[in-house]
């Protein structure tokens, strides 16, 4: 609830911003953005996934699938904004970097695995 406080007066502060201050209001904007994500992120995202994990931090591979989930979103976070400033350019070489990292990770621990497989296929021929 406090966060959705805090993102009324954020939008209320930036529509006085416009209004003022064209020229600086994008600048502003994306500041905005990340100290509002900061906030998101540390006061209610990462509570709420150490929490969740507590539950569930027997299951294999699921904190890596949930932090590979939001590592990707965040990704596309930063995506969106370079395509609102036009940069459509930059933002999909940002998507490209946040697929290779998480593709590079899930290689090689599919790799781990595989040889596991595979070393127990060879115990059982």
């Amino acid at each position: 609830m406090i966060f959705i406080f805090y993102a009324v007066i954020l939008m209320l502060i930036l529509i006085l911003i416009k209004d003022s201050f064209q020229k600086l209001h994008t600048l502003i904007a994306i500041i905005f953005f990340f100290i509002l994500l900061h906030f998101l992120l540390s006061m209610l995202v990462i509570p709420f996934l150490e929490k969740l994990l507590s539950y569930v931090h027997s299951v294999p591979y699921v904190a890596q699938l949930v932090y590979s989930a939001l590592f990707y979103q965040l990704g596309s976070l930063i995506h969106t904004i370079f395509e609102e400033q036009e940069y459509e350019s930059i933002g999909e070489l940002v998507m490209i970097a946040v697929r290779i990292v998480l593709l590079t990770y899930w290689l090689t621990e599919f790799a781990t695995v595989l040889s596991k497989f595979s070393s127990i296929l060879e115990k059982l021929q």
